[in-house]
């Protein structure tokens, strides 16, 4: 099924990005309609070229982000690994983790989320990217005006007939026969269109779909109790609507509007933009190849970003899910653009072939920088952050967090493993001293004792036994 939606995209968050988008794709039909060449496929070439161009920043960022991540994964990995035996109900042993964790983020300038907040942009971008290629009319100027004689000639002659309360049924039923779909609840729901909902309509009408239009084919169902094929009530409303005077009027004479639509939207010579490759032998299934051939080139490319950060020793290494990833995501890339029309497909393989470029060229970039440049440059960035917030840096600063001594953590795996023990079974890390209890006991009588005042004392024990 091809799901189209042509309404303009009305999501609070979306909407901006999408009205941006469209203007910019109306601009670009209006500069390649001045040159003679108006054509929706180049259109959506170049508009992929411009967003791709656009969105440069936002990438180069994400890619630096992801560099800095693994080289610092490392040494978050070895502070989980050294708090691995700790009972996670040991507030304060976990404190001290996170206190490690968010120490190493701080060193090297970035945070746990540091690399999402571009990945989520970039991530509404391509899905207000859709939108607007999906709704070409609703933000083209001109391509919806070629729409308009036909929808205009359909209001004006159902207008008093006993169709004018259900045209809008006729055409949902044949809509749905030709396995295509609007996605634009507004224009679902309505039980009688205006006019902009009509172009909604028309417009995701495939080659195939405007040749049975044109020629008011009934729908017919197979009776086997007869062995022949009837009219299927189920498309009762749309088989008396296209049968009738009325619909002969509206379809005379529309193959020059037909032709000029599919002429505008046309791929391959005779293949239109909103017709899916399918999985018959056709030039139309090299979209889907190249999509899934520039998608495998894409992802080793980005992966490269991400391997530079390891060591020499495992730096030929590919994780399990990045290698998963690398086998699976272009298989789905290249079935969905069998499934999709020609013109989502087409978006696909140009955004993967300028990715590629665009990738090339900042793994060169980021090869030449060294790690400890960007860190540098992420720390200044970070101080003079902090600088602006007012906010003083204390003695204990990030090298001195980022390098807890390993035998205290030992220290605190050995309070956990000791829970539950006697006093006489304690090892000399979790005993209390007769100074200590009586500060223990002072405090419980102020009403002090809490688990971070014990803690604390055992913390002191440990220190005095150092």
């Amino acid at each position: 099924m091809n799901l189209l939606f042509l309404t303009q995209v009305t999501n609070p968050i979306l909407a901006p990005f999408a009205w941006v988008m469209g203007k910019i794709l109306n601009l670009i039909y209006l500069l390649v309609d001045k040159i003679g060449i108006p054509n929706i496929a180049l259109c959506i070439i170049l508009f992929t070229i411009v967003i791709k161009m656009l969105t440069l920043p936002l990438t180069i960022k994400q890619q630096r982000s992801a560099k800095v991540s693994a080289k610092m994964q490392p040494e978050i990995q070895a502070i989980q690994e050294k708090y691995r035996g700790v009972d996670r109900s040991d507030r304060t042993a976990m404190m001290r983790m996170t206190e490690e964790q968010q120490a190493v983020y701080r060193k090297y300038g970035s945070s746990p989320f540091g690399g999402c907040l571009p990945l989520i942009l970039m991530f509404i971008i391509i899905f207000a990217l859709y939108n607007v290629i999906y709704a070409i009319p609703a933000y083209v100027t001109p391509v919806k005006k070629m729409y308009q004689p036909i929808s205009s000639d359909i209001l004006k002659n159902v207008e008093g007939t006993e169709y004018e309360e259900t045209y809008t049924k006729a055409l949902k039923q044949f809509i749905k026969n030709e396995s295509l779909s609007i996605r634009s609840k507004s224009t679902n729901k309505a039980e009688k269109w205006n006019e902009n909902q009509l172009i909604d309509a028309l417009s995701v009408f495939s080659t195939t779909a405007w040749d049975h239009f044109l020629a008011g084919e009934q729908i017919y169902k197979e009776d086997k109790v007869q062995e022949t094929k009837v009219l299927d009530d189920s498309f009762k409303e749309w088989n008396e609507f296209c049968s009738s005077d009325v619909f002969k009027k509206i379809v005379e004479g529309k193959e020059d509007e037909k032709d000029q639509i599919l002429r505008v939207n046309s791929i391959f010579g005779k293949y239109s933009v909103l017709d899916p490759p399918g999985w018959k032998l056709s030039p139309m299934l090299l979209i889907p190849i190249l999509s899934a051939l520039l998608q495998y080139l894409q992802t080793k490319l980005s992966m490269a970003v991400q391997k530079s950060g390891n060591d020499k020793k495992k730096e030929n290494a590919t994780p399990g899910a990045m290698e998963g990833m690398l086998k699976i995501m272009p298989i789905i890339s290249g079935i969905f653009c069998v499934i999709f029309p020609i013109g989502v497909g087409l978006y696909w393989v140009v955004n993967s072939a300028v990715s590629i470029v665009q990738q090339y060229f900042i793994n060169k970039r980021l090869d030449t920088m060294s790690i400890d440049d960007i860190v540098a440059a992420n720390e200044a960035k970070e101080a003079e952050r902090m600088k602006k917030m007012g906010v003083v840096s204390t003695d204990r600063t990030t090298s001195t967090i980022a390098k807890t001594n390993t035998k205290t953590i030992s220290a605190i795996a050995t309070d956990s493993s000791n829970k539950g023990k006697n006093s006489d079974e304690r090892k000399p890390s979790q005993k209390i001293s007769d100074k200590k209890k009586d500060e223990l006991a002072k405090n419980a009588a102020e009403g002090k004792s809490n688990i971070s005042a014990i803690a604390n004392l055992f913390r002191g024990d440990d220190e005095e036994d150092k």
